[in-house]
This record gives structure tokens, sequence and C-alpha cells, in this order.
């Protein structure tokens, strides 16, 4: 049976110590993992492990990668990712209320900038996909919150959308638009899944059926019940 139970605060702890290791990188702790997950969950296009282990791995340069000591080690941080994954999704396909994880800072704050941007690493994976809802007039709002946190202290001072820092009643707001637009964009892309999935073959018969009592195609002679029809046959 699929483990979907949350993890414990000292896995979340173990969990994060494995993602320190790294320099840098899109995925830098379990808060930005949670915001990645979301993205991936919503997306209509399935993505795989093989896909976005190496993100979560992958520091700024190669060279900044997790390394693990040994096998136990990566079992037991596929084990933490693979629990946390599931646990996202089930979140969000039981339609329960998505609380994002957010972990408390240095200075004992909660402000929720690694979990958008990386929410917003998840959206790259799939960037085409995203960039049409972004666009989308009716739905297109749903992810402006989880932007507006992801850009509060973006490098370019043009791309931030706040002039002034936000107070904590406005992060509040932020977080909790941003927690609803998740479950509204899970539940748009739900319904557009059935176009991703793979095509299933489908058997098409290229000539006219032949009637049981018509005679066989084989040139037998004989009545295709009595020939072909009527099990295998050698000729």
């Amino acid at each position: 049976m699929m483990n979907t139970s949350k993890l414990t605060e000292n896995d979340l702890k173990e969990l994060d110590e494995f993602l320190a290791q790294k320099e840098g990188g899109k995925i830098q702790n379990t808060e930005a993992l949670d915001g990645f997950f979301a993205a991936l969950a919503c997306c209509p296009d399935l993505v795989m492990p093989s896909e976005y282990m190496p993100i979560i791995q992958g520091g700024a340069t190669e060279d900044g990668d997790l390394v693990f000591e040994g096998m136990d080690e990566v079992q037991r941080f596929n084990e933490l990712v693979s629990r946390h994954w599931n646990h996202v999704n089930a979140q969000l396909d039981n339609e329960e209320a998505y609380l994002p994880l957010v972990q408390e800072n240095e200075k004992g704050e909660y402000l929720g900038n690694d979990w958008a941007n990386g929410f917003i690493s998840g959206t790259h994976v799939r960037f085409d996909i995203w960039d049409d809802l972004i666009h989308d007039e009716e739905h297109g709002g749903s992810i402006i919150a989880i932007m507006a946190l992801a850009y509060e202290n973006h490098d370019d001072i043009e791309m931030r959308p706040f002039k002034e820092p936000i107070d904590d009643k406005k992060r509040d707001e932020l977080m909790i638009g941003s927690a609803a637009g998740v479950m509204r964009m899970h539940a748009h892309f739900r319904k557009q899944r059935k176009q991703f999935l793979p095509k299933s073959a489908t058997f098409i018969r290229s000539g006219k059926k032949v009637g049981r009592n018509e005679l066989c195609p084989c040139g037998s002679g004989k009545k295709h019940k009595k020939c072909c029809g009527n099990g295998p046959t050698l000729h």
C-alpha cells in the first residue's frame, strides 16, 4: 500500500539535512520541495521521478550536487522524498484543504518565499502548460499570490511586486491565497489529464468481415466456418 502519511518533524529535519549538503540549486530545503511537488501534483502531464529527482538533488553547479555516502543514505533519501510526494498528492486528490509546508527561519518568521519559489521551479518543468494558465483570463489569477511571494525579494527590483516590505497581515493573505490557488489550479488541470494520457493501441480491421458461410479467404475452397474460422488451422 502506498504510504501517504505526513512526514514527522524528525523526518523533515533529516530531509533538510540531506538538502543542505548541496551547494545552492532550486530545491534548497523541505519548504521549497513542498512547493515544487505542489506544482507537479497540479500539472495534468505526469512528471516521473526520473525527471524530478535530478532537479531535487541538483546544486547550483555540477560539483554542488547532493552526494551520498552509501546505498543506505540513497534509500533513506528516496524514501523521505517519495513519502512527501505521496502526501502532497493525497491532499490534492482527496480534495482536502492543502496546507503549504512553510518552515520557521532563524528569526522565528514564516515567510513562505522558499515554498513559492519551489512552486515556480515546478512550473518550469512543464512551462508551456503553465504559461497557458498564466495567460488564461479565467484561471490565471490562481497563481498571482504565489508569484507575489516568489518575486518578493527578486534580485531585479523591477520584478518585485511590492515597493515596500509587506506586513504580517498581507503575508498571511498571500499564503491563504496561495493555498486556495493550488486547490483551484489542481481542479482546473484535473479536467485536462485525459489529453495527456498515452494513447492505447486499438486494433482496426483492415478488410471486410468474412461471414461464417462464405468461402475462406485463405483459398482452401472450404467455408470459413470449416476452415480458418474453426480455430487454429494449418495449410
